[in-house]
């Protein structure tokens, strides 16, 4: 399929079939669907708290938007969503409403507010920062306050500490926190980058205990919003289908990013490839649509 309104634009994945979340050099932001071709304006990122157009170019401009969320589907809650993102460094939370003129920030002073992903489940955000702190946003209410966020975890998985990369899913009542080993391990010259281990955890409340069986369950990881689903056809259970997450390597490597992806066994580790050929890209590597 060709989308020449996606040309030149950095694109995210956020969790729902076919939207993405779209950004451009000029700091114009969109939410776009691949199949309807419906375009949601968004405002543009210099009102984005903390982002000095001036100052941010080329790439680091484009690529400010780090995570995008929405917590349900546009084309089927037209007035009643939430969009999320995770923006900046340090990797702060903000969020927009439809009708919304400008983007509304979690206070920065909210503890482990460096977050590496985000998830939604029944009117809440749960943000997990790079230390695996857990975060809990409210958005039960009709009036939102940063006051209503709060840390749940203070102790913290040794793998997850300091870790990769950190993935957060709300999936059948457990909440899963995912680490992803071996995704940031590159220097500038070195493509030997790429996936060695995944652990996964169930969160309970200030405790945790690492889950060795998902059951008929598949979760997919990477350059967009995380997922667990009942594994679709041609899918398997218990199995991690993971593509390129490694930033570093993007702007380093020749071709871009796009090297480091697959299909991960939770139950013996192995890994298999799930595309076979090259896809490399400076901006959007492959993503879940």
């Amino acid at each position: 399929m060709n989308f020449p309104e996606l040309v030149g634009k950095y694109c995210v994945g956020v969790g729902f079939p076919g939207w993405l979340f779209t950004a451009d050099e000029q700091g114009h932001m969109n939410l776009f669907h691949l199949f309807s071709r419906t375009l949601i304006n968004l405002p543009d990122m210099d009102m984005l708290q903390g982002f000095a157009f001036q100052e941010e170019l080329g790439c680091d401009r484009i690529t400010y938007v780090q995570k995008a969320l929405l917590s349900s589907d546009p084309l089927s809650s037209t007035d009643d969503y939430v969009l999320a993102l995770i923006q900046g460094y340090p990797r702060t939370f903000v969020f927009w409403r439809p009708g919304s003129k400008s983007f509304t920030s979690v206070d920065s002073t909210i503890p482990y507010c460096a977050f590496s992903d985000v998830t939604w489940h029944d009117g809440h955000f749960y943000g997990v920062s790079f230390m695996g702190n857990i975060v809990i946003l409210d958005f039960t209410s009709d009036y939102y306050s940063t006051t209503a966020a709060r840390v749940i975890m203070s102790q913290i998985p040794p793998r997850i500490a300091c870790s990769n990369k950190v993935y957060i899913v709300y999936s059948m009542g457990e909440l899963l926190v995912i680490n992803r080993d071996g995704c940031h391990n590159f220097e500038e010259g070195d493509d030997s980058y790429g996936v060695k281990q995944f652990c996964v955890y169930k969160i309970n409340d200030s405790s945790y205990e690492e889950v060795k069986d998902l059951g008929n369950r598949a979760l997919f990881l990477g350059f967009s919003a995380t997922l667990a689903v009942e594994p679709p056809p041609g899918c398997q259970g218990n199995r991690i289908y993971f593509t390129d997450d490694c930033r570093e390597a993007y702007f380093c490597m020749e071709g871009g990013g796009g090297k480091d992806m697959g299909v991960y066994n939770l139950l013996d580790g192995t890994i298999v490839p799930h595309y076979t050929g090259q896809s490399y890209h400076k901006l959007t590597p492959p993503l879940w649509v």
